[in-house]
């Protein structure tokens, strides 16, 4: 009977284990999946914020340039201080941040834009 009890125990033993073990593995593979995406965005928010400031900046500092002028210095800029924090785009990307900032910013404020630009 003990022998019989056992037994069962061993099997179940031998069941249990490996189904942990992968409930383990898939809850872990999980949490590595949603860091990894939390990481994405804290990233693209970080870009995001910065190309903010560079629109902003250049509006400001670069008053007299002219629209192609101006986004040549805010990619710059941009590109400058994501460097400084070890983030890594392209070209194609610094251009769309820009572009993303200053039609958010010139929607935001609408006719204030224009007023502020000249």
């Amino acid at each position: 009977m003990e022998d019989k009890i056992l037994q069962l125990a061993m099997d179940a033993i031998a069941i249990l284990v490996p189904a942990l073990l992968a409930i383990g593995l898939e809850l872990l593979r999980r949490k590595l999946g949603v860091e990894t995406l939390r990481k994405a965005q804290k990233e693209l928010e970080t870009k995001q914020d910065l190309a903010f400031i560079a629109v902003k900046f250049v509006e400001q500092a670069y008053r007299d340039y002219g629209g192609l002028e101006k986004s040549d210095v805010a990619e710059q800029w941009l590109v400058a201080r994501l460097k400084e924090r070890g983030l890594k785009t392209t070209d194609s990307e610094i251009t769309g941040l820009i572009e993303y900032a200053l039609r958010t910013l010139k929607d935001t404020f609408g006719e204030e834009w224009a007023n502020v630009v000249e």
